[in-house]
Protein backbone atom coordinates (compact mmCIF):
# COMPACT_ATOMS: atom_id res chain seq x y z
CA UNK A 1 0.00 0.00 0.00
CA UNK A 2 1.39 3.52 -0.88
CA UNK A 3 2.68 5.40 1.97
CA UNK A 4 3.21 2.36 4.22
CA UNK A 5 7.07 1.31 5.42
CA UNK A 6 7.41 -2.28 4.94
CA UNK A 7 8.17 -2.78 9.03
CA UNK A 8 6.00 -0.43 11.43
CA UNK A 9 8.19 2.01 13.95
CA UNK A 10 7.13 0.05 17.05
CA UNK A 11 8.56 3.14 19.26
CA UNK A 12 5.87 4.55 21.20
CA UNK A 13 6.21 7.84 23.43
CA UNK A 14 4.32 7.80 26.51
CA UNK A 15 3.12 11.13 28.53
CA UNK A 16 1.88 11.65 31.80
CA UNK A 17 0.59 14.26 33.79
CA UNK A 18 -2.01 14.75 36.21
CA UNK A 19 -2.97 16.38 39.31
CA UNK A 20 -5.87 16.30 42.54
CA UNK A 21 -8.50 15.79 40.23
CA UNK A 22 -7.19 13.86 37.11
CA UNK A 23 -4.47 11.14 36.36
CA UNK A 24 -3.96 11.54 32.31
CA UNK A 25 -1.35 9.75 29.70
CA UNK A 26 -0.81 9.60 26.23
CA UNK A 27 0.86 7.05 24.05
CA UNK A 28 1.33 7.22 20.54
CA UNK A 29 3.28 5.61 17.80
CA UNK A 30 3.87 6.50 14.11
CA UNK A 31 3.02 2.44 12.89
CA UNK A 32 3.78 1.91 9.35
CA UNK A 33 2.86 5.28 8.27
CA UNK A 34 5.94 7.13 6.63
CA UNK A 35 4.81 10.49 8.55
CA UNK A 36 3.81 10.94 11.62
CA UNK A 37 0.65 13.52 11.79
CA UNK A 38 -1.03 12.84 15.08
CA UNK A 39 -0.85 15.77 17.59
CA UNK A 40 -2.43 15.76 21.29
CA UNK A 41 -2.68 17.81 24.52
CA UNK A 42 -3.11 17.44 28.02
CA UNK A 43 -3.83 19.94 31.02
CA UNK A 44 -4.83 19.93 34.35
CA UNK A 45 -5.48 22.80 36.40
CA UNK A 46 -7.19 22.94 39.31
CA UNK A 47 -10.51 21.13 39.43
CA UNK A 48 -10.71 21.57 35.27
CA UNK A 49 -9.09 19.23 32.70
CA UNK A 50 -8.68 19.46 29.09
CA UNK A 51 -7.62 16.38 27.14
CA UNK A 52 -7.39 16.56 22.92
CA UNK A 53 -6.15 13.99 20.17
CA UNK A 54 -5.90 15.75 16.56
CA UNK A 55 -5.42 13.24 13.43
CA UNK A 56 -3.61 15.30 10.84
CA UNK A 57 -4.02 14.14 6.63
CA UNK A 58 -2.81 15.68 3.82
CA UNK A 59 0.00 17.22 6.44
CA UNK A 60 0.78 17.65 10.34
CA UNK A 61 0.57 21.06 9.95
CA UNK A 62 -3.37 20.96 10.75
CA UNK A 63 -2.91 19.04 13.76
CA UNK A 64 0.21 20.74 15.19
CA UNK A 65 -1.58 23.71 14.92
CA UNK A 66 -4.85 22.99 16.85
CA UNK A 67 -3.09 21.16 19.70
CA UNK A 68 -1.57 24.39 20.25
CA UNK A 69 -4.76 26.91 19.61
CA UNK A 70 -7.48 24.80 20.73
CA UNK A 71 -7.19 24.36 24.50
CA UNK A 72 -6.01 28.15 24.43
CA UNK A 73 -9.15 29.20 22.87
CA UNK A 74 -11.55 27.29 24.80
CA UNK A 75 -10.07 27.30 28.42
CA UNK A 76 -10.20 31.61 27.38
CA UNK A 77 -14.20 31.10 27.27
CA UNK A 78 -14.61 29.26 30.39
CA UNK A 79 -14.76 31.37 33.73
CA UNK A 80 -12.21 29.44 36.31
CA UNK A 81 -13.46 26.39 37.32
CA UNK A 82 -16.33 25.40 35.38
CA UNK A 83 -17.40 24.66 31.55
CA UNK A 84 -17.31 27.06 28.73
CA UNK A 85 -20.95 27.32 27.01
CA UNK A 86 -21.44 25.05 23.66
CA UNK A 87 -21.54 28.53 22.06
CA UNK A 88 -18.48 29.27 23.34
CA UNK A 89 -16.95 26.39 22.25
CA UNK A 90 -18.34 25.99 18.76
CA UNK A 91 -16.63 29.73 18.68
CA UNK A 92 -13.34 28.71 19.72
CA UNK A 93 -13.14 26.32 16.90
CA UNK A 94 -14.74 28.79 14.03
CA UNK A 95 -11.49 31.00 15.62
CA UNK A 96 -8.96 28.62 15.08
CA UNK A 97 -10.02 27.43 11.97
CA UNK A 98 -9.79 31.01 10.61
CA UNK A 99 -6.77 31.34 12.26
CA UNK A 100 -5.48 27.82 10.95
CA UNK A 101 -6.14 29.44 7.35
CA UNK A 102 -4.02 32.46 8.02
CA UNK A 103 -1.23 29.78 9.45
CA UNK A 104 -1.50 27.39 6.52
CA UNK A 105 -1.33 30.51 3.87
CA UNK A 106 1.81 31.62 5.05
CA UNK A 107 3.43 28.31 4.44
CA UNK A 108 1.65 28.10 0.74
CA UNK A 109 -0.65 25.47 2.18
CA UNK A 110 -4.61 24.83 1.44
CA UNK A 111 -5.28 21.19 1.49
CA UNK A 112 -4.08 20.19 5.04
CA UNK A 113 -5.91 18.90 8.08
CA UNK A 114 -6.91 17.62 11.08
CA UNK A 115 -9.99 15.97 13.35
CA UNK A 116 -10.31 16.61 16.96
CA UNK A 117 -11.88 14.60 19.64
CA UNK A 118 -11.55 16.15 22.90
CA UNK A 119 -12.74 16.67 26.19
CA UNK A 120 -13.10 19.04 28.88
CA UNK A 121 -13.80 18.02 32.30
CA UNK A 122 -14.73 19.73 35.34
CA UNK A 123 -14.98 18.44 39.33
CA UNK A 124 -18.18 19.69 40.65
CA UNK A 125 -18.67 20.67 44.28
CA UNK A 126 -20.88 17.17 44.57
CA UNK A 127 -17.90 15.03 43.73
CA UNK A 128 -19.26 14.24 40.62
CA UNK A 129 -17.80 14.92 37.33
CA UNK A 130 -19.28 17.37 34.06
CA UNK A 131 -17.65 16.36 31.02
CA UNK A 132 -18.04 18.36 27.48
CA UNK A 133 -17.23 15.89 25.04
CA UNK A 134 -15.94 17.67 21.61
CA UNK A 135 -16.26 16.04 18.25
CA UNK A 136 -15.20 16.85 14.85
CA UNK A 137 -14.05 14.17 12.17
CA UNK A 138 -13.34 10.71 12.68
CA UNK A 139 -11.19 10.76 15.91
CA UNK A 140 -13.44 8.89 19.10
CA UNK A 141 -13.77 9.62 22.42
CA UNK A 142 -15.15 7.27 24.73
CA UNK A 143 -15.99 7.27 28.31
CA UNK A 144 -15.79 4.14 30.30
CA UNK A 145 -17.28 3.10 33.65
CA UNK A 146 -14.58 2.92 36.41
CA UNK A 147 -13.19 -0.40 37.90
CA UNK A 148 -15.14 -0.60 40.82
CA UNK A 149 -18.73 -0.26 39.02
CA UNK A 150 -20.76 -3.36 38.59
CA UNK A 151 -23.28 -4.08 35.75
CA UNK A 152 -26.67 -3.65 36.64
CA UNK A 153 -26.35 -1.65 40.08
CA UNK A 154 -23.70 1.14 37.89
CA UNK A 155 -24.70 5.29 38.49
CA UNK A 156 -27.18 6.48 36.11
CA UNK A 157 -25.17 9.04 33.90
CA UNK A 158 -27.48 11.23 31.97
CA UNK A 159 -26.02 12.39 28.26
CA UNK A 160 -27.36 15.33 26.37
CA UNK A 161 -26.84 13.99 22.43
CA UNK A 162 -26.19 16.86 20.22
CA UNK A 163 -29.22 18.05 18.64
CA UNK A 164 -28.84 16.71 15.01
CA UNK A 165 -28.30 13.30 16.81
CA UNK A 166 -31.40 13.08 18.54
CA UNK A 167 -33.86 12.20 15.81
CA UNK A 168 -31.34 8.94 15.65
CA UNK A 169 -31.56 8.22 19.59
CA UNK A 170 -33.50 4.64 18.94
CA UNK A 171 -32.41 3.88 15.72
CA UNK A 172 -29.46 1.73 16.52
CA UNK A 173 -30.16 -0.47 12.52
CA UNK A 174 -28.51 2.69 11.09
CA UNK A 175 -25.60 2.82 13.25
CA UNK A 176 -25.05 -0.94 12.56
CA UNK A 177 -21.37 -1.31 11.89
CA UNK A 178 -20.56 1.89 13.35
CA UNK A 179 -20.41 3.83 16.21
CA UNK A 180 -23.41 4.31 18.42
CA UNK A 181 -24.06 7.10 21.15
CA UNK A 182 -25.31 4.16 23.91
CA UNK A 183 -22.20 1.87 23.17
CA UNK A 184 -22.53 -1.62 24.90
CA UNK A 185 -21.06 -2.01 28.91
CA UNK A 186 -18.31 -1.26 30.14
CA UNK A 187 -17.99 2.24 27.59
CA UNK A 188 -21.34 4.82 28.22
CA UNK A 189 -21.54 6.78 25.73
CA UNK A 190 -19.01 7.20 22.56
CA UNK A 191 -18.83 10.27 19.72
CA UNK A 192 -19.94 9.26 16.66
CA UNK A 193 -18.19 9.12 13.71
CA UNK A 194 -18.75 12.05 11.12
CA UNK A 195 -18.58 10.23 7.64
CA UNK A 196 -19.93 11.57 4.58
CA UNK A 197 -22.50 8.89 4.42
CA UNK A 198 -24.04 9.95 7.62
CA UNK A 199 -27.71 11.20 6.57
CA UNK A 200 -26.87 14.73 8.53
CA UNK A 201 -23.63 15.20 7.28
CA UNK A 202 -24.79 13.49 3.67
CA UNK A 203 -27.09 16.48 3.47
CA UNK A 204 -24.76 19.56 4.30
CA UNK A 205 -22.44 18.04 1.82
CA UNK A 206 -24.89 18.00 -1.19
CA UNK A 207 -26.23 21.44 -0.45
CA UNK A 208 -23.03 23.22 -0.38
CA UNK A 209 -22.23 21.33 -3.91
CA UNK A 210 -20.81 18.62 -3.05
CA UNK A 211 -20.71 14.74 -3.87
CA UNK A 212 -20.99 11.83 -2.09
CA UNK A 213 -20.61 7.91 -2.82
CA UNK A 214 -18.84 5.37 -2.26
CA UNK A 215 -21.31 3.73 0.78
CA UNK A 216 -19.95 3.04 3.84
CA UNK A 217 -16.19 4.18 2.33
CA UNK A 218 -17.66 7.44 0.97
CA UNK A 219 -15.54 10.32 -0.03
CA UNK A 220 -16.41 13.91 -0.78
CA UNK A 221 -16.04 14.63 -3.96
CA UNK A 222 -14.28 12.05 -3.99
CA UNK A 223 -11.01 12.84 -1.98
CA UNK A 224 -11.60 13.39 1.58
CA UNK A 225 -13.12 10.48 3.62
CA UNK A 226 -14.51 12.43 6.43
CA UNK A 227 -17.21 15.44 6.73
CA UNK A 228 -15.68 17.58 9.58
CA UNK A 229 -12.25 18.87 10.50
CA UNK A 230 -10.11 21.90 10.83
CA UNK A 231 -8.30 22.94 7.95
CA UNK A 232 -8.93 21.57 4.18
CA UNK A 233 -10.01 24.36 3.02
CA UNK A 234 -10.07 23.49 -0.74
CA UNK A 235 -13.44 22.50 0.62
CA UNK A 236 -14.73 25.56 2.28
CA UNK A 237 -14.45 28.04 -0.60
CA UNK A 238 -18.22 28.58 -0.65
CA UNK A 239 -18.61 32.27 0.36
CA UNK A 240 -22.18 31.98 -0.05
CA UNK A 241 -22.33 30.15 2.99
CA UNK A 242 -21.79 30.40 6.43
CA UNK A 243 -18.57 28.29 8.25
CA UNK A 244 -21.16 25.89 9.64
CA UNK A 245 -23.00 24.67 6.65
CA UNK A 246 -19.85 24.31 3.77
CA UNK A 247 -18.64 20.83 2.65
CA UNK A 248 -16.61 20.09 5.17
CA UNK A 249 -17.06 22.07 8.71
CA UNK A 250 -15.50 22.46 11.25
CA UNK A 251 -18.20 23.11 13.83
CA UNK A 252 -17.85 20.29 16.77
CA UNK A 253 -20.36 17.89 18.18
CA UNK A 254 -21.16 18.47 21.93
CA UNK A 255 -21.70 15.72 23.97
CA UNK A 256 -23.02 16.89 27.44
CA UNK A 257 -22.61 14.18 30.18
CA UNK A 258 -22.77 14.91 33.88
CA UNK A 259 -23.09 12.82 37.03
CA UNK A 260 -19.68 11.35 36.37
CA UNK A 261 -18.72 9.39 39.42
CA UNK A 262 -15.04 9.47 40.33
CA UNK A 263 -13.14 6.45 38.61
CA UNK A 264 -14.52 7.07 35.63
CA UNK A 265 -12.27 6.50 32.48
CA UNK A 266 -12.27 8.17 29.52
CA UNK A 267 -10.25 7.31 25.85
CA UNK A 268 -9.71 9.52 23.25
CA UNK A 269 -7.87 8.39 20.00
CA UNK A 270 -7.45 8.90 16.53
CA UNK A 271 -8.88 6.18 13.60
CA UNK A 272 -5.42 4.03 14.10
CA UNK A 273 -7.02 2.52 17.21
CA UNK A 274 -11.10 2.42 15.87
CA UNK A 275 -9.93 1.22 12.36
CA UNK A 276 -8.55 -2.36 14.46
CA UNK A 277 -10.96 -2.20 17.39
CA UNK A 278 -14.28 -1.29 18.69
CA UNK A 279 -15.18 1.15 21.21
CA UNK A 280 -16.76 -1.62 23.45
CA UNK A 281 -12.85 -3.87 22.97
CA UNK A 282 -10.70 -0.81 23.80
CA UNK A 283 -13.03 0.10 27.22
CA UNK A 284 -12.78 -3.15 27.94
CA UNK A 285 -9.04 -3.80 27.54
CA UNK A 286 -8.43 -0.40 29.85
CA UNK A 287 -10.68 -1.45 32.47
CA UNK A 288 -9.91 -4.86 33.19
CA UNK A 289 -6.40 -4.03 33.63
CA UNK A 290 -7.70 -1.82 36.11
CA UNK A 291 -9.02 -4.35 37.89
CA UNK A 292 -6.20 -6.87 38.20
CA UNK A 293 -4.25 -4.41 39.54
CA UNK A 294 -5.37 -0.84 41.09
CA UNK A 295 -1.83 0.50 40.60
CA UNK A 296 -1.17 -0.62 37.15
CA UNK A 297 0.72 2.51 35.48
CA UNK A 298 -1.68 3.96 32.88
CA UNK A 299 0.93 5.03 30.43
CA UNK A 300 2.04 1.36 30.51
CA UNK A 301 -1.90 0.92 29.70
CA UNK A 302 -2.02 2.59 26.94
CA UNK A 303 1.03 1.84 25.44
CA UNK A 304 -0.05 -1.73 25.27
CA UNK A 305 -3.41 -0.94 24.05
CA UNK A 306 -0.77 1.05 21.10
CA UNK A 307 0.88 -2.10 20.78
CA UNK A 308 -2.52 -4.21 20.42
CA UNK A 309 -3.53 -1.84 17.54
CA UNK A 310 -0.15 -2.61 15.39
CA UNK A 311 -0.57 -6.24 16.02
CA UNK A 312 -4.31 -6.01 14.92
CA UNK A 313 -3.58 -4.66 11.82
CA UNK A 314 -3.57 -1.18 11.90
CA UNK A 315 -1.79 0.72 9.07
CA UNK A 316 -1.74 4.57 10.43
CA UNK A 317 -0.13 6.07 13.24
CA UNK A 318 -1.88 5.31 15.97
CA UNK A 319 -2.69 7.93 19.00
CA UNK A 320 -4.88 6.80 22.94
CA UNK A 321 -5.05 9.45 25.48
CA UNK A 322 -6.20 7.79 28.75
CA UNK A 323 -7.33 10.44 31.49
CA UNK A 324 -9.02 8.49 34.74
CA UNK A 325 -11.10 11.14 36.74
CA UNK A 326 -9.38 10.79 39.68
CA UNK A 327 -6.01 11.77 42.03
CA UNK A 328 -3.37 12.17 39.85
CA UNK A 329 -0.57 13.83 42.38
CA UNK A 330 1.66 11.24 41.75
CA UNK A 331 2.18 12.48 37.95
CA UNK A 332 2.41 16.29 38.70
CA UNK A 333 5.94 16.29 36.97
CA UNK A 334 7.17 13.39 35.56
CA UNK A 335 9.28 12.52 32.68
CA UNK A 336 8.37 11.27 29.17
CA UNK A 337 9.39 7.74 28.22
CA UNK A 338 9.91 6.10 25.28
CA UNK A 339 9.13 2.47 24.87
CA UNK A 340 9.30 -0.15 22.27
CA UNK A 341 12.80 0.52 21.08
CA UNK A 342 14.72 -2.81 22.11
CA UNK A 343 14.82 -3.34 17.90
CA UNK A 344 17.40 -0.44 18.11
CA UNK A 345 19.50 -2.80 19.31
CA UNK A 346 19.95 -4.94 16.37
CA UNK A 347 19.85 -3.07 13.05
CA UNK A 348 19.30 -5.75 10.95
CA UNK A 349 16.38 -6.65 11.43
CA UNK A 350 14.96 -3.02 10.30
CA UNK A 351 15.19 -2.38 6.93
CA UNK A 352 17.27 1.36 6.20
CA UNK A 353 13.77 3.72 5.76
CA UNK A 354 12.42 2.20 8.77
CA UNK A 355 15.66 2.83 10.90
CA UNK A 356 15.78 6.49 9.19
CA UNK A 357 11.93 6.82 10.96
CA UNK A 358 12.37 5.30 13.93
CA UNK A 359 15.49 8.17 14.30
CA UNK A 360 13.13 10.45 13.17
CA UNK A 361 10.51 9.30 15.82
CA UNK A 362 13.12 10.36 18.34
CA UNK A 363 14.45 13.72 17.30
CA UNK A 364 10.44 14.87 17.29
CA UNK A 365 10.24 13.59 20.51
CA UNK A 366 13.95 14.87 21.78
CA UNK A 367 14.87 11.94 22.56
CA UNK A 368 18.82 10.58 21.62
CA UNK A 369 19.38 8.10 18.48
CA UNK A 370 20.76 5.85 22.00
CA UNK A 371 18.56 4.07 24.66
CA UNK A 372 19.85 5.61 28.05
CA UNK A 373 18.15 3.92 30.48
CA UNK A 374 17.24 4.95 34.09
CA UNK A 375 19.61 2.40 36.53
CA UNK A 376 16.25 2.73 38.82
CA UNK A 377 13.35 2.29 36.93
CA UNK A 378 15.07 0.54 33.69
CA UNK A 379 12.84 2.79 31.30
CA UNK A 380 13.97 5.34 28.80
CA UNK A 381 13.14 8.59 29.90
CA UNK A 382 13.65 12.10 28.52
CA UNK A 383 17.15 13.51 29.25
CA UNK A 384 17.97 10.36 30.64
CA UNK A 385 18.30 8.91 34.46
CA UNK A 386 18.95 11.54 36.93
CA UNK A 387 17.23 12.52 40.21
CA UNK A 388 13.44 12.28 40.23
CA UNK A 389 13.63 9.44 37.79
CA UNK A 390 10.89 7.21 39.80
CA UNK A 391 9.84 10.52 42.06
CA UNK A 392 6.60 12.21 41.15
CA UNK A 393 7.39 15.90 41.92
CA UNK A 394 4.48 18.23 42.51
CA UNK A 395 3.97 20.96 40.26
CA UNK A 396 1.29 22.52 37.93
CA UNK A 397 0.17 20.02 35.44
CA UNK A 398 0.35 21.78 31.99
CA UNK A 399 1.64 19.53 29.10
CA UNK A 400 1.12 20.58 25.59
CA UNK A 401 2.93 18.48 22.74
CA UNK A 402 2.59 19.42 19.10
Amino acid sequence: MEGLLIEPVELIRVQRTGNTFFKSCVAETQGRRTTHEDAHAMRCVGNSGDFWVLDGHRGDNAARFGAMALPQATSMAAKAGSLPTDDQIQQGFMTVDSELQGHLAQKGLKEEGSTVIGALVVKEASGFYSIKLLNCGDSRGVLVRGPEEDEGTETEVPVKLPQHLERYRDMEAFLAGGASWLPMWPAIVESIDHKPYHPTEKARIEAAGGRVCGGRRARVDGRLSVSRSLGDFDFKDNHERPVAEQMISCMPDIYDITGVPPGALLILGCDGLWDVMTSEKAASFVRERLQRDPEVDLGDVAAALVRKCIKKGSCDNVTVLLAELGDGCAWENVKDEMQGFERLKDMEFIDEETHDQYLDFLARAGFPCEPNLCPQSKRWLLDGPGKGCKARKKKAARRTTI
